[in-house]
């Protein structure tokens, strides 16, 4: 058998396993799709629907969930040690916490933090990424099992994107003046292949796992601050570029997203504050109409630039900021700033439903969904709970009184969000 054929042979049975099990695995979940399962709480908060509440330090990165443990990212500024922390999925009881300490903390957004990027797990091992000292590989039982040091990652906003697990690679998007796409063998570290991305030094996005017509591919979004930006799509087995959608706007943030066999994109320009949004809405919504933002849907199969040939539908309202899109049910979600959803028929692109959430603020954390209920976490600490209809219907506002910049994982039934200082887990 050849390594391509084995790496695929291994990405379709990781994947299937994922779909099978309860678990949170990686950044957004399942694939970063977004999608949990069970039937979470519609209303919780800090006094209501509380299974456990437990301190956690600084940092960005969203909880994962594997085997009965969750596992997040800290940062503690005064030592300038960094941490990973693995927590009893049922007591929330700490049950290891190992930390690395880098010769040089990276510089970093107002906002931002050296422990962004969420962690990422096969099962078996977990495998956290920091911008300030590289990728680290532990068993579930904390024993140090491998250690990959990488240069800073020198990207002006601080290294964001997160590592994924595909078949029995390692993928990361290191982000930077020193800028490439790395897949590395996830039992040891050690390079499988290793492809240039100097021409989106800054970008943000977390790569994102597509296997379609016996291909499998890689997909990441580019982000830097020039003109003509790209969607790039590489084989998996050895990192070759495969296809890209061009003229993207700069900036691009968030992940793609795969379902009814398409790739989902949102590419943001542009972003007005959130006050003049409000002072003049219809303006705004002008502004982002003419600028170059969009939202895109690309059919597989495609070569070389695919513009004119694998475009699905194109959109320039609802782009967000930095939220992901989240595909459910046939819809593609997309939530901007101030609270404003936007619904579409996935394949079509057509306009469902646009409105209000009434949960104002900016919006840092992904959409996800299971139970046909949509949550939307704002940075203000609001978590907007959505009927998953064909119309816009609030069903719950849940205010947890502190700052939400990660993205929530939903686990059986239960919820996980992580706070300015908290992870929370929210069930009956």
């Amino acid at each position: 058998m050849t390594r391509a054929s084995w790496i695929t042979l291994l990405a379709t049975a990781v994947l299937s396993s994922f779909a099978g099990a309860a678990e949170w695995p990686q950044f957004r979940g399942p694939n970063s799709s977004g999608i949990g399962d069970g039937k979470p709480p519609s209303e919780f908060g800090p006094s209501q629907n509380v299974l456990w509440k437990i301190a956690v330090g600084s940092g960005l990165s969203s909880p994962i969930i594997a085997r009965g443990r969750v596992f997040v990212t800290e940062f503690d500024p005064p030592t300038k040690q960094l941490a990973t922390s693995c927590i009893d999925q049922r007591t929330g009881k700490i049950l290891w916490r190992r930390t690395v300490a880098p010769a040089e903390i990276e510089k970093v957004h107002e906002i931002g933090s050296p422990a962004a990027p969420t962690p990422a797990t096969d099962g078996e091992r977990v495998y956290v990424y920091f911008g300030s000292y590289g990728l680290v590989s532990y068993d579930f039982d904390g024993k140090l099992l491998w250690e990959r040091r990488l240069p800073l990652s020198q990207n002006i906003y601080g290294a964001v994107a997160s590592p994924i697990v595909a078949g029995d690679l390692l993928v990361l998007n290191h982000q930077g003046k020193d800028a490439y796409l790395l897949a590395v063998d996830r039992r040891d570290g050690k390079t499988v292949w290793k492809t240039d991305r100097s021409k989106f030094q800054y970008g943000w996005s977390t790569p994102v796992y597509w296997r379609h017509d016996g291909i499998d591919e890689i997909v990441v979004l580019g982000g830097d601050f020039g003109p003509n930006q790209q969607l790039m799509a590489y084989n998996l087995a050895d990192g070759a570029e495969r296809w890209w959608v061009a003229g993207l706007p700069p900036c691009g943030k968030s992940t793609p997203v795969i379902g009814s066999g398409i790739v989902f994109f949102a590419a943001p320009d542009i972003i007005l504050d959130v006050e003049a949004e409000k002072r003049n809405p219809e303006r705004a919504a002008q502004f982002y109409a003419n600028n170059a933002s969009r939202v895109m849907a690309i059919r597989p199969g495609g070569k070389g630039e695919v513009n004119q040939t694998h475009v699905v539908w194109t959109q320039t309202k609802g782009v967000p900021g930095v939220p992901s899109p989240l595909y459910y049910n046939g819809r593609l979600y997309t939530v901007q700033n101030g609270g404003i959803i936007f619904s579409r028929v996935a394949k079509t692109g057509e306009l469902v439903y646009s409105g209000r959430t009434g949960a104002m603020g900016y919006y840092y954390s992904s959409p996800v969904a299971a139970d046909n209920k949509i949550y939307l976490a704002s940075e203000e600490g609001v978590v907007v709970v959505l009927d998953g209809g064909e119309e816009l219907k609030v069903l719950a506002r849940n205010n947890l009184d502190a700052q939400i910049l990660a993205t929530p994982a939903i686990v059986d039934g239960k919820i996980y969000v992580r706070t300015e200082g908290y992870l929370y887990a929210f069930g009956r």
